[in-house]
């Protein structure tokens, strides 16, 4: 019996190999590219994840494309920082961020301002000026203001440049951000100056870049408030070449004589109804 199973298994297998041996070569499929198709069956000896992961690559991205290129084409490399744009306020903290301080590199920062012709920071300069803690911050400041405004004044002259400064403010607008630069500053000074700062912005008509500070602290110097007025009869005292200050509201006029006014530098009264406020 085990003879018969034998041959005939033997005659089965040649039935087969001569079945195979009959066809044609080219009825035959082509063997699979690893890279192109993928495998019906898989021996168990062979490696089915080089088939199936290269083409996964190679169909989403260009075979010399890599993540590399992609980052350069899309943004600057991560040690490089993004310029950022010209900002006249930003310019304004940087060249004089506190009283008296200013930083190491006002020379480049300034150097950017007149590039940029920025004349929003003529006033701005004109009022830093004067606060100057050395002559190189004193000559730095003045040479921009004289390439921005074409202005020859010394750098020093502050007189020179305020007096042109107020005949000239029309033409020159401060930053957004100036008055509230100018109350921080003052604050260091005395922060009750801030106070009547802060508010300006929203209802002062006072042109902000004409206000100075007078070199002393908030009621350093005693105004003048509601005096008692004389007649023309009793002011005996006057002199007929005396100058005074003359105002006149709602119908009602009072002159302020100059050189009572000029020892107080200002004066706070009532005229026709309305609370005043004389500077000198």
């Amino acid at each position: 019996m085990t003879r018969i199973i034998a041959t005939t298994l033997a005659a089965t297998a040649i039935v087969l190999v001569l079945a195979c041996g009959t066809s044609e070569p080219v009825e035959s499929p082509p063997s699979p590219s690893p890279l192109a198709a993928e495998l019906p069956t898989a021996a168990p000896t062979e490696e089915p994840a080089t088939p199936t992961s290269e083409p996964a690559a190679t169909a989403t991205s260009p075979p010399d494309s890599t993540p590399t290129t992609v980052a350069v084409a899309t943004s600057l490399p991560a040690d490089t920082p993004t310029p950022a744009g010209y900002d006249s306020n930003a310019a304004m903290y940087d060249i004089f961020p506190a009283f008296s301080l200013v930083p190491s590199d006002l020379d480049e920062i300034l150097d950017e301002v007149v590039a940029e012709n920025d004349q929003s920071l003529v006033p701005f300069l004109v009022e830093i000026l004067r606060f100057m803690p050395s002559s190189r911050s004193y000559e730095l400041i003045g040479q921009a203001l004289r390439d921005l405004t074409g202005q020859d004044f010394a750098s020093e002259d502050w007189d020179a440049w305020m007096d042109w400064a107020g005949q000239n403010s029309d033409k020159y607008e401060p930053p957004s951000e100036y008055a509230t630069w100018k109350s921080g500053m003052y604050a260091a000074i005395d922060p009750r100056i801030a106070q009547f700062i802060r508010p300006a912005k929203e209802f002062s008509r006072i042109d902000l870049t004409e206000v100075v500070w007078g070199g002393v602290r908030t009621d350093g110097i005693p105004d003048i408030r509601n005096p008692r007025s004389l007649t023309p009869a009793e002011a005996d005292y006057m002199e007929p070449g005396d100058r005074v200050f003359g105002v006149h509201i709602n119908g009602e006029s009072r002159a302020y004589p100059l050189r009572i006014v000029n020892a107080h530098e200002m004066v706070n009264d009532t005229l026709g109804g309305e609370p005043i406020s004389l500077m000198w």
